[in-house]
């Protein structure tokens, strides 16, 4: 009986390990190639041919990384904290690229003190996609370098990026190009808005967001924490309706510096919407738009007395404050 009792405990303790050996096997580096297959382990020796396998097989914190950009890796639903990159070793600086005709092509539903890194991809929606990224959950997201474009979905899609946190969290666009989001009247480059529990920060720098319905939206109708954000640099150019707008129901603050331009879009270069919407001028330019600048229902657009809002066909007035 003795005997029977060790040989079951020893079964027992060779599968937990077997198990604990098979939980953390995943890779710390995993790669994608269009020679792959996702029968493979995602290793640089044996690579996997989707982004989705190569996250599956990536620990927390890893790196996806693409070795060329001949295939669709395809669409992909993140839920740690990982790195994603086109940028292959043997091609630096080329993008991989995901193409959807509906969903979005990147879903994220990270822990809340997750990072995650998108650098040097090629979104495309091919006109009827729903959403280039959709942050719903996690504590950071970061785009570098990427392209993001035709994801022509009507209301409540359309947009380039979504970011809709259910809780606090930060995003950061650096260098990327957004163009041909939404439809005539909805939808955006980049839209910003939080659940009912969720507030953000966000970081766009150098990015070209043109022909999109809108720029930058951000909404905090349905949000109880604010929203503040800085655009530097960059352009917001030739978009059906406005380069940005924000309507506020939690405090919105927005502010454009570093040169920041606003051009041709069909309605307002910037737009406040509601009591505690406030974008702040810092060295921008806002020219040929049908209107410059506008605050509306209480939303209030400031100047530092150092910017360029002219040659629209109505310029807007603006508050002057002092520099500091």
């Amino acid at each position: 009986m003795h005997s029977r009792i060790v040989g079951f405990v020893a079964v027992v303790l060779i599968s937990v390990f077997a198990g604990l050996t098979g939980a953390s096997a995943q890779n710390n580096f995993s790669y994608v190639s269009s020679a792959g297959n996702d029968a493979n382990s995602c290793t640089f020796a044996s690579q996997c041919r989707t982004f989705q396998r190569a996250h599956d097989q990536t620990n927390d914190s890893g790196i996806v990384q693409a070795l060329d950009a001949v295939a669709d890796f395809g669409p992909v639903t993140i839920t740690k904290g990982i790195r994603i990159s086109g940028m292959g070793d043997n091609n630096p600086g080329q993008r991989a690229y995901i193409t959807v005709t509906s969903g979005s092509a990147i879903t994220i539903n990270a822990p809340a003190n997750k990072g995650v890194t998108l650098v040097n991809l090629e979104l495309r929606g091919s006109g009827t996609g729903d959403n280039g990224v959709l942050f719903n959950t996690g504590g950071l997201l970061q785009i570098y370098g990427s392209s993001i474009y035709g994801f022509g979905a009507a209301s409540p899609y359309g947009h380039g990026v979504k970011f809709a946190p259910s809780a606090f969290s930060r995003l950061a666009i650096f260098g990327s190009n957004i163009s041909g989001n939404g439809t005539a009247t909805t939808g955006s480059a980049v839209q910003v808005n939080p659940g009912s529990g969720g507030g953000a920060q966000v970081d766009l720098t150098n990015i070209t967001a043109y022909n999109n319905a809108f720029g930058l939206a951000i909404d905090t109708s349905g949000s109880s924490a604010g929203v503040s954000a800085v655009i530097h640099g960059g352009v917001m150019q030739f978009n059906r309706q406005d380069g940005v707008v924000i309507v506020s129901g939690a405090p919105i603050g927005v502010t454009l510096d570093n040169n920041a331009l606003m051009m041709g879009n069909t309605g307002y270069g910037v737009r406040a919407i509601g009591a505690g919407a406030n974008i702040r001028l810092n060295q921008a330019t806002i020219t040929a738009n049908a209107t410059g600048v506008a605050g509306v229902s209480g939303g209030v657009v400031s100047s530092y007395g150092n910017n360029s809002v002219d040659g629209n066909t109505t310029n807007g007035t603006m508050t002057i404050i002092p520099l500091k």
